[in-house]
């Protein structure tokens, strides 16, 4: 545990191991994350991380442990980078002895409802599947629209309630695909609503085949009033926003006016249904892209 490796450059492993199987035996060198670290696209940290590890430390099998489900993209790069995954399939069914053993704790939890699980198809994964066959562009618009209801339904109501669809101004000049009202007394969304007026959550489905830009952005941007259902609002787009007009829209609607919007590509929609689906709360990742958006002004 917690060995230190390297002459001139130091670090210090999580784990390093001995795996013996068939009389082969194997040095492995584990890295752990917590399952927070599932909803922030942040494999190719890890990637080198372990990277510089086995420099320092020499021939060995590098693993990564996470008590959460990946995406298959980053799947994919493990994979390339030769690094062994141990998710939380892999955790639950390889060591549920020592699950059973273990003291009472968070991630014992998780583990022990995805053994419970077993090979039953969640809604999660029903959601996740129907989203991936769902193709980009103007055929199937009002199935992605109609599908980032129920996902938003799945994973924040009852705490949020539930999504009102198409729901338009008196004037009937702006119409909004969601409208979701906002009534958490406590947690994540209570400071939402409190330091963001949040009151309501405006949501905007694009199933674009290319990259939103500065003009969705404004769009969604006339829906949110101080006076009205509040000043965030949530573009969910196939491929998220372009680097140029979006990002700099964003950054100036927050900065003059504090209209807090945000994009939310297939890849975000993955990592929230994979955190409800195992257990944990998918609103880390709504508020791990409002981290990211603060420290990059």
């Amino acid at each position: 545990m917690d060995p230190i490796l390297g002459e001139e450059r130091r670090y210090r492993a999580d784990i390093i191991a001995t795996s013996i199987q068939n009389s082969r035996r194997t040095r492995i060198l584990i890295e752990c994350k917590s399952s927070r670290f599932a909803s922030f696209n942040r494999i190719n940290d890890v990637v080198t991380q372990l990277k510089n590890y086995k420099e320092a430390f020499g021939e060995c099998q590098p693993v990564l442990a996470i008590p959460a489900t990946l995406s298959d993209s980053e799947i994919q790069t493990l994979q390339i980078e030769g690094i062994e995954l141990w998710d939380l399939d892999f955790l639950a069914r390889n060591f549920a002895k020592q699950i059973e053993d273990a003291p009472r704790s968070y991630f014992k939890n998780i583990l022990l409802m995805r053994k419970q699980r077993g090979s039953a198809t969640t809604r999660s994964g029903e959601l996740l599947a129907t989203l991936k066959s769902c193709q980009p562009g103007k055929r199937d618009w009002s199935i992605y629209q109609g599908l980032i209801g129920s996902i938003l339904e799945h994973l924040f109501c009852p705490t949020l309630t539930k999504p009102l669809s198409e729901h338009a101004d008196v004037t009937k000049t702006n119409r909004r695909d969601f409208i979701v009202p906002n009534y958490a007394e406590t947690g994540f969304w209570s400071f939402l609503r409190d330091r963001y007026m949040a009151d309501y959550l405006i949501v905007d489905a694009k199933n674009y085949s290319r990259k939103i830009g500065k003009t969705e952005v404004l769009q969604v941007a006339n829906y949110l009033k101080p006076q009205g259902a509040g000043l965030v609002g949530l573009i969910f787009s196939r491929n998220g926003g372009d680097a140029a007009g979006c990002a700099h829209t964003l950054r100036e609607q927050w900065l003059i006016h504090q209209k807090m919007i945000l994009v939310f590509n297939d890849e975000d929609v993955e990592s929230m249904l994979s955190a409800k689906e195992d257990g944990r709360g998918p609103e880390e990742v709504v508020g791990k892209k409002i981290e990211q958006f603060r420290l990059s002004m």
